[in-house]
C-alpha cells in the first residue's frame, strides 16, 4: 500500500526536523524514497530540491551529488516539476555540487569538467553572469595546481558583474584571502578580508577570519592574529564541516612556537577522520597533524604517549608521538598520491610535503589570555598573574593552575565574552593537567555558567555531561543543572530534563522544586503531547495535594496557582467544565500576577464561548486592583466583550482610555499561554 501525499509529507518534515547528521540523511533518503515508489515525482522532486542542503551542509556530498542529479534530469525532462523558483535554486545547487566533486579523488576531472561546463551553459541560456562559474574554474585549477589557469579564472571572477547566483559577500573574499595568502600576498589579503570579518553566513564569520588570522601571522600583526585564532576555533570546533579550516589554525599553533596546544587540537579532532565531510579535508587535516607530530619529536618528544585514531572496539588507541606521526604520514602520502594520480600531476604530494616541513614564523607567540588582556584590565589580574609566573617558575604546576583559577573567576564579568571564556577553558584545561579534581569542578561549574549566558548550548550541555558524571555532585546540585539545562530547550526536550529534574528533588526531599519542574513539564508538553501533559499533571496535582509541613506558605500557594493555570489552559479546548474549574481555582492564588493571568484567561474562554456579558463583568471586577500592566490587559479583554454586546460607544470609550489597538481585540495584550518567569 502506498503512502498518501499527507504521509509522505509528515514523513519528510519530521526528517527536515532531526538534528543534522547521518541519522537525519537517512530518514530524508527514506522519505525520497517512499515517494518514488508512490509515483509521487512532484513531489519527490521537492523533497530532493529541499533535501540537498542539508547534504551539502551536513557534511554528505556523496549524497548531494544523486540527489542533484535525480533533480537535475527530472527538470530537464519536466521544466514545469517544480514552482517558479526551481531554476534558480537547480543553478545555485550547481555551485556547491561543482565546488565539491574535486574533493573526491575517485571522481574523474573529465566529469568535473562537463559539470562546469553544464553549468556554464545554463547559467549563459538564463542570462546570468558567469562570475559563480569563474570562481569555479579558479578554484578547481588550484586544487590541481594548473596556477596559470588559476590566476586567468581569478581575473575573470574579480572583473565579472556580480548577480543573485554569485556566492555570498563574506564567502568570495573569504576564498579570495585564501588565495592571496597561498600566493604569500598577505596585505592584500587582508586589504579583500577585513571588511567582511564580521560578516554572517552559514559558514561565516569563522573562514574569514581564519583567512585573516594567517595573514595577520605573517604580517607582524601577532595579537590580532591570536584574537582571530580564539574567535574562529570556538566556533569550528564543534562542527566536522570546518575540518579544513580547523587544519589552518593548528599550522598556525604549530608555526607560532605553541606545539604542545596544537596536539591538543589534533588529538581532540583525530576522530573526525572517521567520517569526514570529504578525502580533501583529510588531507588538509593529516598535513599540519604531522607538522605537530614532527616538530615535537624533533624537540625529543618523540615518545610521549597520545591518544590516535579509534580502534574496532570504539577505543582510542594510545600511541607515541613518532608511531602516530608515521601513521598519519603514510595515510596523508597515500591520499595526496590518489589525487595525483586522477589530476595527472604531483601538486597534492609536493603541497603537502611543504605543509609537514613548514617552519616556524616565530619562536613563541604567547597564546594565554592573561598575557594578552589590555590596560585596563590588567590591574585586576596584577596579582594573581604574578602569582602563575611564579609558581610555574618554581616548578609549582598545581599552584599556577590554581592561581589560573582564580584569575578566571576575576574575569567572570569581563565586557569581552571572549577574554571571560578564553580564560575559564585555559583555567579548568591547567586543574585538569595539574589532577586537582576540586578545582576541576569548580572550573567546570564556571563555565556551565559563562556557557549558557553566551548562547553556546553545544559547549555548555557538554560540560553538563562532565558535571554529571562526577560521583561528589550532591543530588540537590544535580537537579539545579538539569533545570538549568532544561532553559536550553523547548518542548519535548526541556519536558524530559525537567522530569528527570524533578525525580532528583524528589529524591533531595524538596518538594516546592519537584513540583515547580513538573509543572514547567507540562507547559513544554501541552502543544505537542497532550495526553503526556495530562499524565505528568496527574503526577503535579498528586504533589499538590500533600504538601510538606515545612513548605513556604507563599511560595507554595503562588506554584499551586501557577500549576491551575496551566491544568486551566491544558484543557481548554478539551474539558471547558474542568479548564474553568482550574483557573477559577488560580484566581484565588494571593500572587496578583498569576490571578489576573487566571482572570484573563478565564474571560478570553468565556468570550470564545459566547459569554461577553461574563466576561466583560468579571475584567470589571478585577480591573481596579490590578497593576498598570496586568490592568492594560484586562481593558483589552473588556473592550472586546462590549464588542461582542453591541456597545460601541462604551467600547470606543475604553479603547480611546487606555490607547488599544484594534488588532488587540482579537489577539490580547500580552496574552501568552505560558510564563516564563523561569527563563530569566
Amino acid at each position: 500500500m502506498t503512502a498518501s501525499e499527507q504521509e509522505l509529507r509528515a514523513a519528510f518534515s519530521a526528517a527536515m526536523a532531526m538534528p543534522d547528521g547521518a541519522a537525519q540523511h537517512a530518514a530524508l533518503d527514506a522519505a525520497i524514497r517512499a515517494a518514488d515508489a508512490a509515483g509521487q515525482d512532484r513531489l519527490a522532486f521537492e523533497f530532493r530540491d529541499d533535501a540537498i542542503e542539508k547534504y551539502v551542509f551536513g557534511g554528505d556530498d556523496r549524497r548531494a551529488f544523486l540527489a542533484f542529479s535525480l533533480s537535475l534530469a527530472a527538470y530537464d525532462r519536466d521544466p514545469e516539476i517544480g514552482g517558479p523558483g526551481t531554476e534558480h535554486s537547480l543553478l545555485w545547487q550547481f555551485k556547491w555540487i561543482v565546488n565539491a566533486l574535486p574533493d573526491f579523488p575517485d571522481i574523474p576531472l573529465d566529469r568535473t569538467y562537463r559539470v562546469l561546463a553544464d553549468m556554464r551553459a545554463r547559467y549563459l541560456r538564463g542570462g546570468h553572469s558567469l562570475h559563480p562559474v569563474h570562481q569555479a574554474r579558479w578554484q578547481i585549477a588550484l586544487h590541481v595546481g594548473d596556477l596559470d589557469q588559476a590566476a586567468a579564472s581569478y581575473h575573470d571572477m574579480v572583473t565579472a558583474k556580480r548577480d543573485g547566483l554569485s556566492n555570498c559577500s563574506v564567502c568570495v573574499p573569504t576564498a579570495q584571502a585564501d588565495y592571496l595568502n597561498t600566493l604569500g600576498r598577505h596585505t592584500e589579503a587582508i586589504a579583500v578580508a577585513v571588511p567582511h570579518q564580521n560578516s554572517w553566513c552559514r559558514t561565516q564569520p569563522a573562514r574569514v577570519r581564519t583567512s585573516l588570522m594567517t595573514a595577520y601571522l605573517h604580517t607582524g600583526k601577532h595579537r590580532r592574529a591570536l584574537e582571530l585564532h580564539r574567535l574562529a576555533y570556538r566556533t569550528i570546533r564543534t562542527e566536522r564541516m570546518h575540518l579544513a579550516s580547523l587544519a589552518v589554525h593548528i599550522e598556525f599553533l604549530a608555526r607560532t612556537g605553541n606545539e604542545t596546544r596544537a596536539l591538543e587540537l589534533v588529538e581532540r579532532h583525530l576522530p573526525w577522520l572517521e567520517a569526514p565531510v570529504s578525502p580533501a579535508d583529510t588531507l588538509s587535516f593529516l598535513g599540519p597533524a604531522v607538522l605537530v607530530l614532527r616538530r615535537l619529536g624533533e624537540a625529543g618528544h618523540g615518545a610521549a604517549t597520545v591518544q590516535g585514531p579509534t580502534g574496532p572496539d570504539g577505543r582510542r588507541a594510545v600511541l607515541t608521538v613518532d608511531v602516530l606521526r608515521g601513521q598519519l604520514q603514510a595515510r596523508a602520502e597515500e591520499l595526496a598520491a590518489r589525487f595525483d594520480a586522477r589530476n595527472g600531476n604531483t601538486y597534492q604530494s609536493e603541497l603537502l610535503r611543504q605543509r609537514i616541513g613548514a617552519e616556524p614564523v616565530l619562536g613563541k607567540l604567547a597564546l594565554s589570555v592573561l598575557d594578552t588582556v589590555g590596560r585596563r584590565t590588567r590591574p585586576l589580574i596584577a596579582q594573581v598573574q604574578t602569582r602563575v609566573a611564579e609558581r610555574t617558575a618554581a616548578g609549582d604546576v598545581a599552584g599556577a593552575a590554581l592561581a589560573r583559577l582564580d584569575a578566571a573567576y576575576l574575569l567572570r564579568e569581563h565586557n569581552d565574552r571572549e577574554i571571560r571564556l578564553t580564560a575559564a577553558e585555559e583555567a579548568a584545561l591547567a586543574v585538569e593537567r595539574a589532577g586537582l579534581p576540586d578545582a576541576l569542578l569548580r572550573a567546570r561549574e564556571l563555565l556551565w555558567d559563562l556557557y549558557r549566558a553566551a548562547g553556546q548550548r553545544d559547549d555548555a550541555l557538554a560540560v553538563l555531561e562532565l558535571l554529571l558524571a562526577e560521583p561528589s555532585l550532591p543530588t540537590p546540585r544535580r537537579a539545579e543543572l538539569l533545570d538549568q539545562a532544561a532553559l536550553l530547550f523547548w518542548g519535548a526536550p526541556r519536558a524530559e530534563r525537567r522530569e528527570q529534574a524533578a525525580a532528583l528533588h524528589r529524591q533531595a526531599g524538596d518538594r516546592l522544586a519537584e513540583l515547580r519542574s513538573l509543572q514547567d513539564a507540562v507547559v513544554c508538553l501541552s502543544g505537542a503531547e497532550p495526553e503526556r501533559a495530562v499524565a505528568l499533571l496527574e503526577r503535579a496535582d498528586a504533589r499538590l495535594a500533600d504538601p510538606p509541613a515545612d513548605a513556604d506558605d507563599d511560595a507554595w500557594d503562588t506554584l499551586a496557582g501557577r500549576l491551575h493555570l496551566t491544568a486551566a489552559r491544558l484543557h481548554d479546548d478539551r474539558d471547558d467544565d474542568v479548564a474553568l474549574a482550574r483557573a477559577e481555582q488560580a484566581m484565588r492564588c494571593r500572587d496578583d500576577d498569576v490571578r489576573i493571568e487566571a482572570a484573563v484567561f478565564t474571560a478570553r474562554h468565556l468570550l470564545r464561548r459566547d459569554r461577553p456579558a461574563e466576561a466583560e463583568r468579571l475584567a470589571c471586577d478585577l480591573v481596579r486592583d490590578a497593576d498598570p500592566a496586568n490592568a492594560y490587559r484586562l481593558h483589552v479583554v473588556r473592550a472586546a466583550a462590549l464588542r461582542a454586546l453591541g456597545r460601541e460607544e462604551e467600547q470606543a470609550a475604553v479603547m480611546a482610555a487606555h490607547d488599544i489597538e484594534p488588532w488587540e481585540l482579537d489577539y490580547g495584550a500580552d496574552d501568552d499561554d505560558y510564563d516564563d518567569e523561569d527563563d530569566d
